[in-house]
């Protein structure tokens, strides 16, 4: 049975064609959906639809996957009625459809397409997503004059939304991409058609340029021993690595030019290295001053501002968890959660300030992201200025001391929270939680404040503060652990 390509397969097919193979044909070897990729779709969606506000007056397409025909069809209908705007409009030619994001009339019988992207630029892997369109519209009959591609623009300041999007025409660079949609294609369906799946070594392709569905799957042979996991390698190395079939640490040769530090990681790895230099941990842990705070905030980006004196994607946090720990050896814990849709920034200060001593260490873990986060508070609530920017002065950071003085082969490829914790502090497990993850809180927190079922909103509530809480009380473990250690 034929089966059609899409635009989203098609570009599946340049990253990889064993990940194009496995979404038509072995679908179930995919990693689950998270509800973090679920707000990125979400997002898309209202990005989208805003979109066509800067350009009114269209219509749009009821797309429908299970009747491809009917969009078809429909915009068939849109074209020959005269429409000068159309939204979604669907077109289907060499066995390949294509959702045009918005296509405009010009004043002789040629089109523009305009796709819609989320991003702040326009990237690479646009041009091919542009190219499949412009191909199979042409196909079609339809003239068209120039291909643009439609961002965000990081300008825009909320409230004032009026230029939240900048259009470029990028139809020169897309005509440079246009001829080699056809070889593309004919090979994509040779590949989706033969019976057994296609034997690619996995490379570069697993992340660039999005991490693929069935990296677990691809990757599960070489365990946490593959060389692309090596922390730092540059492309151009990895892809020689794969040229040359070297995939795993073990076949890794001694000669391969690595600077120190990569060599360092690999023989951990393979050896099942554990190196803890206790003298600069003890003198680092001396930095430290009573009472000390141990601080996490949660954050959200959205595309689209929603508070004043924000850009698309700046960052503002709606929770924060603070455990502070005393001299005696007492433990208190504070929090603040944002649960509806205002503004959380000025609520969530004033509720930290009232928490953090002004004195005393501010212990995090991984300094920048915190610091940046309250940089901007300061910059935004200038009220607070001096006291957001005390705090700044006494941050520490615990990860320094896991990047440095601390270091085990069970880490992995990451000092981060999430692999420290379970192997230094195995008691204590993220795994009992429903939220994973930040980008996970990030969408969670997202549905939280518009739920109106009470019941399914308090719930969502008490994951995000077990969360958060999590990761605050995960620090003073491992303090307490590292105090045993020296």
């Amino acid at each position: 049975m034929s089966v059609n390509l899409s635009k989203s397969k098609y570009l599946s097919g340049l990253q990889c064609v064993k990940k194009l193979w496995l979404e038509i044909n072995d679908q179930q070897k995919a990693a689950p959906f998270s509800i973090a990729q679920q707000r990125i779709l979400n997002q898309g969606t209202e990005v989208g639809i805003l979109a066509r506000q800067q350009l009114p007056g269209g219509i749009l397409i009821n797309f429908d996957r299970f009747d491809l025909k009917k969009g078809i069809i429909e915009t068939q209908n849109a074209i020959s009625g005269g429409a000068s705007v159309i939204y979604e409009a669907t077109f289907l030619y060499d066995d390949t459809y294509a959702l045009a994001d918005i296509i405009i009339k010009n004043k002789d019988t040629s089109w523009d397409i305009i796709e819609v992207k989320s991003t702040l630029s326009v990237k690479d892997f646009h041009y091919p997503d542009l190219a499949l369109q412009k191909y199979v519209l042409e196909g079609n009959g339809i003239e068209i004059k120039k291909t643009c591609l439609m961002h965000l623009n990081s300008e825009c300041v909320h409230p004032d939304l009026y230029n939240l999007f900048v259009i470029e025409d990028v139809t020169e660079k897309i005509d440079e991409f246009i001829r080699n949609v056809d070889p593309n294609i004919s090979a994509f369906k040779q590949i989706i058609s033969i019976q057994d799946e296609p034997d690619v070594a996995i490379g570069p392709q697993c992340k660039d340029p999005y991490e693929c569905a069935f990296k677990e799957y691809c990757w599960e042979f070489a365990g946490d021993k593959a060389v692309f996991d090596i922390p730092g390698l540059y492309k151009d190395k990895k892809v020689i690595l794969q040229d040359r079939g070297i995939l795993t640490l073990e076949q890794l040769p001694h000669d391969f030019p690595l600077p120190e530090n990569q060599w360092e990681y690999v023989y951990r790895i393979l050896n099942k290295d554990i190196r803890i230099d206790t003298n600069r941990i003890r003198e680092k842990l001396k930095e430290l001053e009573y009472p000390i705070h141990f601080l996490d905030f949660e954050t959200d980006n959205p595309a689209i501002p929603r508070h004043t004196g924000m850009s698309p994607y700046d960052n503002f946090p709606f929770q924060y968890s603070c455990h502070v720990l005393y001299e005696n050896d007492q433990l208190s814990h504070y929090e603040y959660l944002q649960t509806d849709k205002s503004d959380p920034r000025r609520p969530l200060i004033e509720s930290l300030l009232k928490c953090i001593d002004r004195k005393g260490s501010i212990v995090v873990y991984s300094a920048s992201f915190e610091k940046g986060v309250l940089r901007q508070l300061s910059e935004s609530f200038q009220e607070y200025r001096s006291q957001i920017d005390s705090m700044i002065e006494r941050l520490w950071d615990q990860l320094v001391i896991f990047r440095n003085y601390y270091k085990h082969y069970a880490f992995g490829n990451s000092n981060s929270l999430k692999s420290v914790l379970p192997v230094v502090v195995p008691e204590l497990n993220y795994q009992v939680l429903e939220i994973q993850g930040g980008a996970d809180a990030q969408a969670v927190w997202n549905e939280m404040i518009k739920e109106e079922d009470t019941q399914k909103k308090d719930k969502m509530i008490t994951e995000l503060k077990k969360y958060c809480g999590m990761d605050t009380l995960a620090m003073v473990k491992i303090h307490n652990m590292l105090q045993k250690v020296i």
